[in-house]
């Protein structure tokens, strides 16, 4: 009766805490009655490094216990576990020795429990593991084979939806009709409409896509009296014709819709228009699967027409954005949207700009040039609504070409631009890095001769300010103009070889903190504090890495965190696991940033940890850790002193 009772109130206590929220009653009362309760005095040691694992798994029910592991100068502190927590569970393998030393920093009490039974549950229970797997790696719990369980589902918040490809692909197919281009317009129409379909695909002999029809060519030319019943369909079709490949995933899909701002993309046997049609997928087929798209959104961008309806569009983009962020949609399809978003406002602001100059009797110049975006949107990494960080690069003018008429309209554009996008909630930048700034609005050469300067004299030039400036990307305009400065930086870090390291030392700055306990953040020198930056904690230092391997590594045109990580562990397949491993640690800090940022309505730069779930600290705490081992690797793949 005795045993019975103190196995009560260890399954009790278990049940309050992950993973054990998510067993049955039954398996917590069996890990409790197969455990054992401990004492253990302040200094005590748990296990040691290199010593083999026992038969138990601890659970914290009292105390504190700190790990670490050996250092080049000793003992270094990894991590402190406190109520609630685990200890001694390697989710990855449970046969390996103990990596690090635990050892007691308050008198605590310890649940044992058998290791091989809390295994075994674990691994049959799909949130069990999707936890435990936040102990030890930033993967997401479906990246790994760990269970064979169907996946936790996320509810109505999920964004399993943008993986898809079974629905759009039988969708796509069964709505096919076909035309070739001289049927006349009459027999088309009678096509669609008994259907309700949403398109016709006109295709050649060899039935290659060369046209769309739709019910708004039929209104727009037919219905209007300006085309005739009898007149070829290839009159009326909507051409070019974009196309993707079967089984394109419906984020994939949406992104293309937004990106080329089509309602309609034909779905070929190569991809391409040199293949044979197979489907076609609208915007109404989408919605009326999966809901509430973002489609919509290219086109009412496009008829806004004034500041007020710009705003409103792009507060309606981050309550969709909200939406992925918390069904856990990828970070490279949230990121893409917000940046489509971005474009299509910027678009739409320099369209109205021009009519609004135009009236001023600004008229553009004749000239080639780029609307130009730095830092987080230049790597389009910008999910909150940050400080307006732009350029305007454009191309030399012809000697003896009077430049004053045409810095003026950049000039009046800039501000245009600017008012609007602060109208929008973007901040002025405080620094006045803007494209309405004379230093921010010039000709390829002289931004040329802008970055050769700073890669020559960096200490000179400040340049740990400056090295998000070399993460940039052409929003509109000429993306040439972009590709000239790049081809010069990459060139003037070949002539300055002292140049990336000097990078790789200033991006040691941020330190992330130790680990995340009892609501508090603990560093390396044992301070405390009550806020997590997840900016200098975990996504700057992810980011100054990411630009330095970039750079340093020559790695072409990418300027996504991700991308980069990603691209670095295949020219240093030594260190792939943990490239790979960091650049799932950007998605999940930056994913946690803009989930608190939109529900506060601020940019999440300081959070407290009691705003955090118990998965988001332990995936935080993932993270810090991943982001010392790329320190680490930094260091010695550069040669630099980080002290």
């Amino acid at each position: 009766m005795k045993t019975s009772s103190i196995s009560l109130r260890v399954a009790d206590f278990l049940k309050q805490y992950p993973p054990f929220e998510y067993m049955a009653e039954a398996e917590l009362l069996e890990l409790a009655q197969g455990g054992r309760v401990k004492f253990h005095e302040d200094g005590e040691i748990i296990f040691s490094p290199g010593e083999e694992r026992g038969r138990w798994v601890w659970m914290i029910q009292r105390g504190a216990i700190n790990l670490y592991r050996p250092g080049e100068r000793g003992e270094e502190l990894i991590d402190v576990r406190v109520e609630g927590d685990l200890l001694g569970v390697d989710w990855a393998d449970p046969t390996v020795p103990y990596p690090a030393t635990a050892r007691v920093a308050e008198e605590s009490i310890l649940y044992a429990l058998p290791s091989d039974r809390f295994v075994e549950v674990c691994r049959g229970n799909a949130k069990a593991a999707a936890f435990l797997q936040s102990y030890f790696v930033v993967k997401k719990a479906g990246e790994l084979p760990v269970t064979e369980t169907d996946a936790f589902s996320l509810g109505e918040h999920s964004a399993d939806w943008l993986l898809d490809v079974a629905e759009p692909d039988g969708r796509a197919t069964n709505r096919l009709l076909l035309a070739n281009p001289e049927q006349p317009i009459r027999e088309v129409a009678k096509m669609i409409a008994p259907g309700m379909q949403e398109a016709v695909v006109v295709v050649d002999a060899e039935r290659r896509p060369i046209g769309v029809v739709t019910e708004a060519n039929f209104s727009a030319q037919v219905a209007t009296g300006d085309v005739s019943v009898d007149t070829p369909v290839r009159d009326i079709m909507s051409q070019p014709v974009v196309t993707i490949p079967p089984r394109t995933q419906v984020g994939d899909i949406v992104m293309t819709m937004m990106r080329r701002r089509r309602h309609h993309l034909v779905v070929t046997e190569t991809g391409g228009t040199d293949g044979r049609v197979v489907g076609v997928v609208g915007e109404k087929t989408i919605q009326a699967v999966h809901g509430n798209v973002p489609v919509f959104l290219s086109k009412e961008f496009t008829l806004a027409r004034d500041l007020h309806e710009l705003r409103r569009l792009r507060d309606r983009a981050d309550e969709l954005l909200l939406r992925f962020v918390e069904g856990e949609a990828r970070v490279e399809w949230l990121t893409n949207f917000v940046a489509q978003v971005d474009r299509m406002l910027t678009e739409q602001t320099i369209v109205l700009a021009k009519e609004k100059l135009l009236l001023l009797d600004l008229v553009e110049p004749d000239v080639a040039w780029s609307w130009v975006a730095f830092h987080s949107e230049g790597r389009k990494e910008r999910l909150l609504r940050s400080s307006q960080r732009t350029g305007i690069i454009y191309a030399d003018p012809a000697p003896g070409v009077d430049r004053e008429p045409m810095l003026r309209w950049f000039s009046a554009l800039a501000n245009e631009l600017g008012a609007v996008f602060s109208v929008c909630r973007f901040p002025l930048d405080r620094g006045g890095r803007m494209a309405s700034n004379s230093e921010w609005c010039m000709s390829v050469s002289e931004w040329q001769a802008r970055f050769q300067q700073w890669v020559q004299y960096p200490i000179e030039n400040e340049i740990i300010t400056l090295t998000p400036f070399f993460d940039l990307r052409a929003i509109t305009g000429d993306r040439s103009l972009v590709q000239q400065v790049r081809s010069t930086i990459r060139d003037s870090i070949v002539a300055n070889p002292a140049f990336v390291p000097l990078l790789a030392t200033d991006a040691m700055a941020h330190l992330p903190p130790v680990t995340v306990f009892r609501g508090s953040v603990i560093d390396a020198a044992g301070e405390v504090s009550d806020m997590i930056n997840t900016k200098s904690h975990a996504l700057t230092p992810l980011v100054d890495i990411a630009r330095v391997f970039a750079l340093g590594l020559d790695l072409g045109d990418a300027t996504f965190t991700p991308d980069r990580l990603r691209k670095a562990g295949e020219k240093l397949p030594k260190h792939a696991a943990l490239f790979a491993e960091a650049a799932e640690a950007f998605d999940h800090a930056l994913k946690l940033q803009t989930r608190v940022g939109l529900n506060r309505g601020d940019a999440a730069r300081f959070v407290r940890p009691d705003e955090l779930t118990r998965v988001e600290i332990q995936r935080l705490k993932s993270i810090f850790r991943t982001v010392a081992q790329l320190m680490d690797i930094t260091v010695k793949h550069f040669h630099i002193n980080a002290e």
